[in-house]
């Protein structure tokens, strides 16, 4: 198999592993649906630091992560946040469960026409809003307002342009920031 398939492959799996988030949170296994959107974000930094360690960033690459990120980091988790706790309020949960997402593409979207390397993302990257998302209603008592404020801060703090370390070195890609 070629290096260059590799990205691809993982960019699959990561997509792959959102969508089993959303079919396992269509039959109600809300953990089941968590783990798969904790896997897809561990795949994602994998994939991220190869991209990055041997440079094979390309446009095509680029797109496909993009379109990925937004199932496995837009819809599963705005998806297990309605279905966990957000159904009860039918409007406004379908509301703010369209919002992250709406959000969360923003942020992508502001990410792909982004060309600086920095030490820092602007916003919080989706990765990590989907994780907090996913993971608070199963740690904490699910609870209608405390959820309402989670998905409005973190929707918020992803479109916004507060400057957040970044983990791993930044991108040779880059090199202009919007």
């Amino acid at each position: 198999m070629r290096v260059l398939k590799i990205p691809t492959l993982l960019t699959m799996v990561i997509l792959g592993a959102g969508i089993m988030s959303l079919l396992f949170s269509f039959h109600n296994k809300p953990v089941q649906a968590v783990l798969c959107i904790m896997l897809a974000a561990v795949l994602a930094g994998v994939d991220g630091y190869i991209v990055n360690k041997l440079q094979l960033a390309d446009e095509f690459g680029k797109e496909f992560r993009s379109l990925a990120d937004l199932i496995s980091f837009g819809a599963a988790p705005a998806l297990s946040a309605y279905l966990v706790i957000l159904h009860k309020m039918p409007v406004s949960g379908l509301l703010l469960a369209s919002f992250f997402i709406i959000c969360g593409a923003l942020r992508l979207a502001r990410f792909n026409i982004a060309t600086c390397v920095h030490h820092y993302h602007t916003g919080l990257p989706i990765p990590a809003a989907s994780c907090i998302l996913a993971l608070f209603p199963l740690c904490f008592p699910p609870h209608k307002s405390v959820t309402v404020m989670l998905v409005i801060v973190l929707c918020l703090l992803m479109v916004s342009r507060i400057k957040i370390p970044k983990m791993t070195k930044p991108s040779l890609v880059h090199t202009k920031s919007y």
